[in-house]
């Protein structure tokens, strides 16, 4: 008796677990009928255990590690773009990943690099599928729409603020321009009082400054260092200005790149350029409009990222000997 009461025993369980699994099953294909919907970012690089997790904290999947794990199993070795989706607010592990491979919104999520030249920009909206490249640059050279957006000089250059933006595929380029120029004002409005005070020449400037530094730190400085070689009508010589205008980019120039003619090559022509070098960010748009109050006049590039600033000929020829090898 007792052992055909273990044998009952067992079947209830083994029809328990069945019961369970097919339930699971059902509920990983089927899901919640619900018509609420969230916005969901995916960001480059980010890992799937990471868009699990998310998902979990708001609510839309209840595992994160099994999210992870059907990942590997249905879509193994696939990688998720980055972008902005639409998904249910409740939903199994299984149709949340489903959503995720089969569907994105015509949204693409694009990030623009400080100091991006709008060359640059324009291959990265063109490999995001969100505009053509020749059209943006045309569109950025466009007399008529840099004189509606109140852009001086001869393009937008310098005019569009870096940062990350939904940008519809298959926008038209002067949507991007008006987009990213209107972040650039709201930053210029950020920075000072009245927006006027960034100036053409400030927004050259800080477009060097973009260009040489790389610490947040050291703009200030390096801004101040350009301010005081204008006032002594020193030439700039900023590497930044001969790399901008040569056919292809050098990571150490030779004394004859430094004599290549172009009105932005600093070594030659006194003054600032005649226009910005590339987009900058907001520390550099800072350090333009309020640069450090020092006495340097030169700077050599001293280790990763940072530089030795002198306030004459022969400490810097001095620094360039010790860490330029020159």
């Amino acid at each position: 008796m007792k052992k055909k009461h273990s044998s009952g025993g067992l079947a209830r369980v083994v029809i328990l677990l069945v019961v369970v699994a097919a339930v699971l099953a059902w509920w990983q294909f089927h899901g919640f009928s619900n018509s609420e919907t969230v916005k969901f970012v995916v960001h480059k690089g980010e890992s799937i255990r990471s868009i699990g997790d998310s998902l979990r904290s708001r609510g839309v999947i209840l595992s994160s590690p099994l999210f992870a794990a059907l990942s590997r199993f249905v879509h193994s070795g696939q990688v998720l773009k980055p972008g902005r989706y639409t998904m249910p607010s409740r939903t199994s592990e299984f149709l949340a990943l489903r959503s995720l491979f089969n569907s994105r919104d015509r949204d693409a999520f694009v990030t623009i690099p400080e100091g991006f030249t709008d060359a640059q920009i324009a291959g990265r909206l063109a490999r995001e599928q969100v505009c053509d490249s020749a059209g943006f640059l045309v569109a950025c050279s466009d007399p008529t729409l840099l004189s509606d957006f109140g852009i001086p000089g001869p393009s937008a250059e310098g005019y569009l603020f870096p940062d990350s933006y939904f940008l519809p595929l298959g926008s038209e380029p002067d949507d991007v321009i008006a987009l990213m120029h209107r972040r650039f004002l709201d930053v210029a409005r950020s920075l000072t009082p009245d927006p006027e005070s960034l100036t053409p020449a400030r927004v050259i400037l800080a477009s060097l400054v973009e260009a040489e530094a790389e610490q947040d730190s050291e703009r200030p400085i390096i801004a101040s260092v350009f301010v005081n070689r204008l006032k002594r009508g020193m030439r700039l010589q900023s590497c930044a200005t001969v790399e901008y205008v040569l056919p292809e980019r050098k990571a150490l120039l030779s004394d004859a790149d430094t004599r290549f003619e172009s009105p932005y090559n600093t070594y030659l022509h006194p003054g600032l350029p005649p226009g910005p070098i590339c987009n900058p960010g907001r520390p550099s748009l800072a350090a333009a409009v309020h640069p450090a109050h020092t006495d340097y006049l030169f700077f050599v590039m001293r280790g990763p990222g940072c530089h030795y600033f002198s306030t004459n000929f022969a400490e810097h020829a001095a620094a360039q000997r010790r860490y330029a090898g020159k």
